[in-house]
């Protein structure tokens, strides 16, 4: 098997979770030509992941509607990428389903290269689509979470600049990351950003070390911002009957389903299949917790666990048979609403090492990591560890009682006031 054959396979497998059969059906059912596209100032990007709260009958993504909603004298349109399953009406912010574009394109390279990989930017039929989308668009600037090395390339060859939305950890250090030289190693470190909007001044410190490909710009939490100024939701539900001292765990995606519609999982350690439970990933020292302690526990899974109908059925119902018989587990009331009322909601907060840490953070809650990598966990988080804003605590056998209590945060500056004026700036 050549090196080319093998390279697609394994690009194919870890992009499998991304591909759903609605979004690749929804590409021919949306498809929209380029040349009947208006003109508009900004072109947004984001996938379904991105797109984690549902109200007012639509989709949202917190970090780029908060964006359009402060950018409101811009025209724009939005691009549902990779794959997705939501546009049109389903979705807030003008949003537009491109993708047949996307997949002829990538049949093209693989039959002019062998791959459906990006092995030289030279004719490449995907940075040819993009460039000919921001001709036709007569765009000011294009702004997306992650947005691809073919869509960065293709801005700078029209003279466009082009900007990353954080949305996870920003770590350059970790090979394959997005933020890594080494994943645009073979085209010269062409294909970043020009520059990064940061949600707190360590992420903001991490690009600097990158500074040679791209420049951080630090806005701040726009999930927050859209929780307290765009979400509405009058409502008014009491979580549990009894108000006790509630524990927040937040999931990562540890498993994905198989063609065949078995759930395989992605870490495949000794460990992690100790932690099995009626079919889902669920750490065992948490189950126990659970199940002895008297406190309340919120259970809020990972937005791609959320928009994977499989894999979201099949965790509420491990859920039903985990938790029948207890009244101090919620798994229904946050997983219909933000990230953030689940936060708002809670007194501490667990996961791995999800960078809801920082959402956790803003909210005044310390974190237990069941992360037992402490390299990896220094990497993403050694000031707030260094801080004691963060436990690393596998097995869950702090005393939590000395740290329910709110974190006293110093007060930065918000900087989001000024992110118009950097928009101006940046436009041509």
């Amino acid at each position: 098997m050549n090196f080319k054959l093998i390279s697609n396979l394994k690009y194919l497998y870890r992009f499998r979770r991304n591909i759903s059969l609605i979004g690749i059906i929804n590409a021919f059912r949306f498809f929209v030509r380029i040349k009947n596209l208006p003109q508009v100032d900004i072109l947004y990007s984001c996938g379904d992941n991105s797109r984690s709260v549902f109200f007012n009958d639509k989709y949202h993504s917190p970090l780029i509607d908060s964006l359009i909603f402060k950018l409101n004298n811009y025209s724009h349109i939005s691009i549902a990428l990779p794959f997705s399953k939501y546009s049109g009406d389903k979705t807030y912010g003008n949003t537009i389903n491109l993708n047949l574009y996307v997949i002829i394109a990538l049949l093209r390279r693989f039959l002019l290269s062998g791959s459906i990989l990006l092995t030289s930017t030279k004719k490449d039929p995907l940075i040819k689509f993009w460039s000919k989308l921001y001709q036709k668009l007569n765009l000011k600037i294009i702004i997306g979470i992650q947005p691809s090395i073919e869509m960065c390339i293709a801005a700078k060859k029209n003279n466009i600049k082009i900007v990353d939305v954080q949305h996870g950890n920003i770590e350059s250090r970790i090979k394959g990351s997005y933020y890594s030289p080494h994943k645009r190693m073979s085209f010269n470190n062409s294909g970043w950003p020009d520059y990064i909007l940061c949600r707190n001044i360590t992420s903001r410190d991490k690009v600097l070390r990158i500074k040679d490909y791209t420049q951080p710009f630090l806005i701040g939490n726009l999930n927050k911002f859209f929780y307290e100024n765009i979400y509405s939701n009058d409502e008014k539900i009491d979580i549990f009957k009894i108000r006790k001292q509630t524990i927040l765990f937040t999931f990562q995606p540890f498993y994905s389903f198989t063609s065949s519609g078995k759930e395989e999982m992605v870490n495949k350690s000794s460990s992690s299949k100790k932690n099995m439970h009626e079919g889902i990933f669920f750490p065992d020292a948490l189950l126990k917790l659970i199940l002895e302690s008297n406190y309340n526990f919120i259970l809020k899974l990972h937005p791609s666990q959320i928009h994977n109908d499989n894999l979201f059925k099949s965790h509420i119902k491990a859920f039903d048979k985990l938790f029948a018989s207890c009244n101090n587990v919620d798994y229904t009331i946050c997983n219909q609403r933000p990230l953030e009322f689940s936060l708002a909601n809670s007194d501490i907060h667990i996961t791995f090492n999800s960078a809801s840490v920082f959402d956790a953070y803003d909210y005044g809650l310390k974190t237990i990591l069941m992360d037992d990598n402490l390299e990896k966990l220094t990497m993403l988080f050694e000031e707030l560890m260094d801080s004691g804003f963060i436990i690393v605590d596998p097995n869950l056998e702090i005393n939590f009682s000395k740290h329910f209590e709110k974190i006293k945060k110093s007060n930065n500056k918000d900087v989001f006031n000024n992110f118009e004026d950097f928009i101006a700036k940046n436009i041509i």
